[in-house]
């Protein structure tokens, strides 16, 4: 059994996970727009919170982080799982991402994105919840997006940058204005939140994101952020 299983991980070899991750330091600013693009996609997570009730939304939450987990343990473990990921998502994970196949298991963000949202779901009113997941999706791809670009003052010990930060800080609140409407929310059957919520949750966010915090973003924002909400 231990020659198969030894001939099987060399043939994982040649597809240089270990070479990329020590050659490429970050993704290609190509790579991080579709990166980004798939965050706005899962838009539809908070959206849906705002209107199904929270059985329902756990009901689909729960199972979808869950077999997120599995995907991403299962393309460690298994070579047929593991080419097939990565024949299709290589290109946009970052080097982090790409640990040598058999190695410790390591999360993606996809996974913690789904991770993230069952957990907000859970501990959050729908409002809150939705909010800082808006926050995070569209926030985030900005902070990316012009922090990469017209970002040169970085914070210390971080390769997060100040202008990122404020591209973070204020898109964040710009998409998470309409929850407090009252003609919007009321409507969804949900009370608005207030302006005070909106501005604590987006500018502890964009703190959050650029601070160098071992946990994965896609976890420590929303879920610090929606406690913070929760007692403002």
């Amino acid at each position: 059994m231990n020659g198969p299983s030894y001939r099987r991980r060399s043939r994982i070899a040649p597809d240089t996970t270990d070479s990329l991750t020590l050659n490429t330091p970050v993704l290609p600013y190509s790579a991080e727009l579709k990166r980004k693009a798939i965050h706005l996609s899962a838009l539809a997570i908070p959206i849906g919170l705002l209107i199904v009730e929270r059985p329902t939304a756990l009901l689909v939450l729960v199972p979808l982080a869950l077999f997120a987990l599995a995907c991403n343990v299962a393309s460690q473990r298994i070579e047929l799982v593991h080419r097939f990921m990565m024949r299709i998502f290589r290109p946009i994970m970052r080097p982090s991402e790409l640990p040598p196949f058999g190695g410790p298991v390591v999360l993606n963000g996809a996974t913690w994105m789904c991770i993230s949202a069952a957990l907000c779901a859970l501990l959050y009113n729908a409002p809150v919840a939705a909010a800082v997941l808006i926050m995070l999706m569209v926030g985030d791809g900005a902070a990316a997006i012009i922090g990469r670009r017209f970002g040169t003052h970085r914070f210390p010990g971080s390769d997060k940058s100040w202008e990122g930060s404020i591209a973070f800080f204020l898109t964040a609140v710009l998409v998470a204005l309409p929850l407090t409407l009252p003609v919007l929310m009321n409507s969804l059957g949900h009370a608005p939140l207030s302006n005070l919520q909106i501005g604590v949750g987006a500018l502890l966010s964009a703190v959050l994101e650029a601070l160098p915090i071992p946990l994965n973003d896609n976890v420590r924002v929303p879920v610090l952020a929606g406690l913070a909400m929760s007692f403002v």
